[in-house]
């Protein structure tokens, strides 16, 4: 049974090899906290990112963020 992660560039997700948790770990600590370019909320993301998984996910059903 794996882990369960959350963080702001992917969302929720469940990692079970070692290898992908320090890929987690890696991106975590290449992240900044930034203002997100969708809904304004203080978010931790990988530098080249502009906008948090939450508002990606809305974008992708069609939704507004």
């Amino acid at each position: 049974m794996g882990r369960t992660f959350i963080d702001d560039n992917f969302g929720v997700y469940n990692i079970e090899s070692e290898e992908d948790v320090e890929w987690y770990h890696e991106v975590q600590r290449d992240s900044v906290w930034k203002k997100c370019d969708r809904c304004g909320r203080r978010v931790k993301l990988r530098k080249s990112y502009g906008t948090c998984n939450n508002c990606m996910e809305k974008l992708e059903r069609g939704l507004d963020p």
